[in-house]
């Protein structure tokens, strides 16, 4: 763990520097970089940190790793607040109310910028695979960086600054951390033995995967295919996972 909180220093400070010193030249470059192939594939992969498609991404991982998932639905709760609260304290403009010619996937937004709460939760995401996938470092490593590709798309579809993005990372990364080690000191071994540690998280997967089919508008608008894609992974993965405990125990 310690080294995992070195590297992820290191990177955080060769981040933050250059938003802080150049945050809107910065944004000019990434958001000025673009084609209608990358918008596609990175307005997508954004997507994942959408509120609820990252709820039924936790929610399908508490079927089988319920203490870790608990932990990351918190710290997705935690992360959210700390990033509301915040945007409300500094009320920052979006790129839109500060330039003129912004490259937009989606609406566009004007107010409260500092900090991303998507990035918040990509930040949430991106440690919870290195904690998940802990056995695999490349793999672990490979999902990290992914989650900062989807935070680095909040950039690229013109909605905020790369302060905003570094900042809200940073919220997910130590929330995730910080959740995690209070999980330690819990004690779900009775909860995971009760039926109903899995039949609740099961109907909480189906409500948030039903939901999210049923015209949910996700953001960016090149995202929407998530709808449609999560869902289905999760009504497989929840067929699994109850098949598995009626055929095993």
């Amino acid at each position: 763990m310690p080294a995992k909180f070195i590297i992820i220093a290191l990177i955080y400070i060769n981040i933050l520097i250059p938003a802080w010193i150049w945050n809107h030249e910065l944004f000019l470059l990434v958001n000025g970089f673009n084609s209608p192939v990358s918008d596609y594939i990175i307005g997508l992969v954004s997507g994942f940190a959408d509120g609820l498609v990252a709820v039924v991404l936790i929610v399908m991982l508490m079927l089988f790793h319920f203490r870790l998932g608990l932990a990351a639905f918190l710290a997705f709760i935690a992360s959210g607040l700390v990033a509301q609260i915040l945007k409300r304290i500094f009320d920052m403009p979006r790129p839109p109310s500060v330039f003129d010619d912004v490259h937009l996937l989606g609406e566009r937004l004007s107010a409260y910028s500092f900090p991303s709460g998507h990035s918040a939760t990509a930040g949430v995401l991106a440690f919870l695979a290195l904690l998940l996938f802990k056995p695999y470092p490349k793999l672990a490593w490979g999902l990290f960086f992914l989650g900062a590709l989807i935070a680095y798309g909040r950039i690229y579809s013109g909605v905020h600054f790369p302060l905003d993005v570094v900042v809200g990372f940073a919220i997910g990364v130590v929330s995730m951390c910080w959740c995690n080690k209070l999980s330690q000191t819990w004690n779900t071994e009775k909860w995971q033995q009760s039926e109903w540690s899995w039949k609740l998280s099961g109907l909480c997967l189906m409500i948030a995967a039903v939901t999210l089919a049923m015209g949910y508008h996700i953001q960016p608008s090149t995202a929407q295919p998530l709808t449609f894609i999560v869902p289905i992974i999760a009504l497989f993965t929840l067929m699994q996972a109850w098949k598995k405990k009626l055929y095993h125990g």
